[in-house]
């Protein structure tokens, strides 16, 4: 099989003895290159996570592998356009668990409350992982605008504690007033602050 990394070609024999090699490899040839692991392309199927084990699965028939990688500052780019993407879609599925906890929700609005959990879980986490990251300068266009988000990041934090404690006394009124009015709200204020950090990377891009 073929790899495609960072201008180079490299090639393995299609044998599971050589999965670990091949990683090694990948991981040299990035730590190199001061980039980061984005995602693999695997005879045109896109793979972003246990590469290992999809290889050992495939290996028997793999051809080519092009490994696909980004700048810190490419990646952050990616997370806020991912971030952009989902809390612009959320709104209207936020005011639909509403209306579900304000009458009796179902088993479809307790996966749904569980996915928006699992949402805003995410977006905390990959706002910390770069808020606290060094680099921070380098890779936002406008401290103003991400301290605004940041603001918006903090109160949804805060309002978490007190959805866990109306989840745990099954306060369904309160999961709903929580949902319509404090958390919607905020997911309104997070995307048009990260429209503006995601126009604002867009506009330096096209002047580069």
């Amino acid at each position: 099989m073929k790899i495609h990394i960072e201008n180079k070609t490299l090639e393995f024999e299609n044998n599971s003895k050589e999965i670990d090699s091949i990683l090694n490899e990948i991981d040299n040839v990035i730590n190199q290159s001061s980039k980061i692991l984005s995602h693999m392309i695997i005879d045109s199927f896109e793979v972003y996570q246990d590469f290992y084990n999809y290889l050992l699965d495939n290996i028997r028939v793999i051809e080519e592998v092009k490994v696909i990688t980004l700048t810190y500052k490419e990646l952050v780019q990616d997370i806020l356009v991912s971030t952009v993407q989902y809390v612009g879609r959320v709104p209207k599925n936020i005011e639909e668990l509403s209306n579900s906890f304000y009458k009796n929700p179902d088993r479809q609005a307790w996966e749904g409350l569980n996915d928006l959990l699992g949402g805003i879980t995410w977006i905390i986490n990959t706002f910390s992982s770069i808020d606290q990251d060094k680099r921070l300068n380098d890779v936002v266009s406008s401290y103003e605008s991400w301290n605004l988000y940041a603001k918006e990041i903090f109160s949804l934090q805060e309002i978490l504690t007190d959805f866990k404690e109306a989840l745990e006394s099954n306060d369904n009124v309160t999961i709903a007033d929580i949902l319509l009015y404090e958390i919607l709200p905020i997911f309104n204020e997070m995307e048009e602050r990260l429209l503006e950090l995601v126009k604002m990377e867009e506009n330096l891009d096209d002047l580069n």
